[in-house]
């Protein structure tokens, strides 16, 4: 699998690979080492990569097809919501986490 497909996820994310690397639990110097093709991903870290970003998993390895899976369906307010949740860093789920939480106790007072 060339690295050039991982690189372009990133780019096409619009994340420096400090960023790409903290959601995948890697260091910006691992990020780098794969793209330049220093080192070989391992497979863990291509499924975690797969998960975290919705990255096609067939495109990944073989360039055919979409690089993203399809996002959630027009309407579908849920998988909006599960696919911004994941797309946020740690510390910015927990504050979102924290925010729903009170959205659901002020509902419930209605």
């Amino acid at each position: 699998m060339p690295a050039s497909r991982i690189r372009l996820v990133r780019e096409a994310l619009n994340l420096s690979q400090r960023e790409f690397g903290e959601k995948l639990g890697v260091s910006r110097d691992v990020i780098s080492n794969i793209e330049y093709g220093r080192v070989q991903p391992k497979k863990l870290l291509l499924q975690h990569l797969c998960q975290q970003y919705k990255v096609n998993p067939h495109w990944l390895e073989t360039g055919e097809g979409a690089m993203f899976d399809s996002g959630p369906a027009s309407g579908d307010r849920f998988g909006e919501a599960l696919t911004l949740f994941g797309s946020l860093k740690p510390e910015f789920q927990d504050y979102a986490l924290d925010q729903i939480k009170k959205l659901a106790e002020l509902q419930d007072k209605y």
